[in-house]
Formats: C-alpha cells, sequence, structure tokens
C-alpha cells in the first residue's frame, strides 16, 4: 500500500504524488481512495479506488536507478514485433501501456520505431494510432526515468532513443 507523499506512476497519466488516502461512502460502504495528483499537472486530481484490481493493475511505485540503468542496457536487445491489423495492434498496445511494465513497454516503442523506419523508405507515415502510442509511450518512460536518473528529459529521451535504435 503506498503512503501520503509517494512518488508513483499511474500508466495513463504519468507520475503522481498521493496527496491523500480518503475514505468515501459509495452505495453504503466505506471504500478507501488514493487521491493523486499529476506531477506534470498539479490542478489535476485523480482518485482511485484502493480495492479496485483494474485501476490497482495501473498504479505502480517507481523503479529504482538501477532497474532503470538495466534496462536501457537491455534495450539494443528487445525483440522487435508487429501486429498488421490496425484495431488488434491498437488494443494490444495500448494494453500494454496500461499494465505498465517498462520493458513491454520500450519493447513496443522500439517496435513502433522500426515500422517507422521502414515506411520512411516507402516515404509513407505511421498510422495516428501508432503515433499516439509511440507518443504516449515514450512521455511515461522519459518522464519516469527522468525523475528517477534526476536527468533532464531531452538527455533522457536521447539516450533512450539511442538504445531503440541500435540493432534495428
Amino acid at each position: 500500500m503506498f503512503q501520503i507523499g509517494d512518488v508513483v506512476v499511474y500508466t495513463t497519466y504519468g507520475i503522481c504524488r498521493v496527496e491523500n488516502i480518503i475514505e468515501m461512502n459509495f452505495n453504503g460502504n466505506l471504500t478507501k481512495y488514493y487521491v493523486l495528483v499529476p506531477l506534470s499537472e498539479a490542478k489535476t486530481e485523480l482518485t482511485i479506488p484502493v480495492e479496485n484490481p483494474i485501476t490497482m493493475s495501473r498504479l505502480h511505485g517507481l523503479l529504482s536507478e538501477n532497474e532503470i540503468n538495466e534496462i536501457i542496457d537491455e534495450i539494443p536487445y528487445l525483440e522487435t514485433f508487429w501486429i498488421n491489423n490496425d484495431n488488434e495492434r491498437k488494443k494490444a498496445f495500448n494494453d500494454i501501456i496500461k499494465k505498465g511494465n517498462r520493458k513491454d513497454t520500450l519493447q513496443m516503442l522500439k517496435s513502433v520505431k522500426k515500422h517507422q523506419l521502414s515506411l520512411k523508405d516507402k516515404v509513407r507515415k505511421l498510422h495516428a494510432c501508432d503515433e499516439q502510442v509511440m507518443h504516449d509511450a515514450e512521455k511515461l518512460i522519459v518522464d519516469e526515468f527522468s525523475y528517477v536518473l534526476k536527468k533532464e528529459k531531452i538527455d533522457v529521451y536521447n539516450i533512450v532513443n539511442e538504445n531503440l535504435l541500435k540493432n534495428i
């Protein structure tokens, strides 16, 4: 269980601080909620039910500096994959982001970037849903890695991107 003041990753919003833990009456039952404030949007408050397995599966503690450095070292060796059906791919990629596994997210991101490079040769662009998922994945990864590593986002983006493009 997270405590007030903890910094966490909520996969649909990025890095958040647990501002409060409250109980609210819902249909006659007292339910515990985390009140999260995204660090990038201090005016936004998210109320997340503690006992809801779906929302809790999207809430993660931050990785350690060592874990991040290990993941960065593994990026060039991640296998790429592609799902040809646009709808199936969109669902699969969004599920990967929602689950919050950073290595899976990077593997998906590497796959999208590889596909993007293959399209450049044909003078074509990424499908809009692939562009969006790439942006969302980059934001989640870069925000967390830069926060934990205490580095500028552009520096972390460059490190991650350089490693994503290796061995493609």
